[in-house]
């Protein structure tokens, strides 16, 4: 995994982190009053949440992209050993002996 995949992953990670010790909070807390001031909070949280699925979406991408650079490099590595071994078998192949015609002697 590269240092960016690293980073993406601890900052997803701290994400999801957050949103379950924001979550713990809400249910401890009981009354009333602490509930309508954490209404206030939920716009915060939606955005929070949004985040979360925007990383989600990007992580996706991320590994369409990354499969299909592997697939073509694949491909490439393939083609490039069938065309070496192409090259084996003909070095391989005994030449042929070159046959010369010698004039006869009957012909002047």
């Amino acid at each position: 995994m590269n240092q960016r995949r690293r980073i993406f992953f601890a900052i997803f990670g701290l994400y999801h982190i957050f949103i379950f010790i924001f979550v713990i909070y809400v249910e401890s807390r009981k009354d009333l009053s602490d509930l309508l001031s954490l209404y206030n909070s939920l716009k915060l949280f939606k955005y929070g949440a949004l985040l979360g699925v925007v990383l989600f979406a990007v992580d996706v991408i991320w590994n369409f992209i990354e499969m299909r650079t592997a697939r073509k490099e694949q491909e490439t590595l393939r083609h490039e050993n069938n065309t070496l071994k192409a090259k084996v078998y003909d070095l391989q192949q005994s030449p042929k002996p070159v046959v010369k015609e010698t004039p006869s002697a009957g012909t002047k």
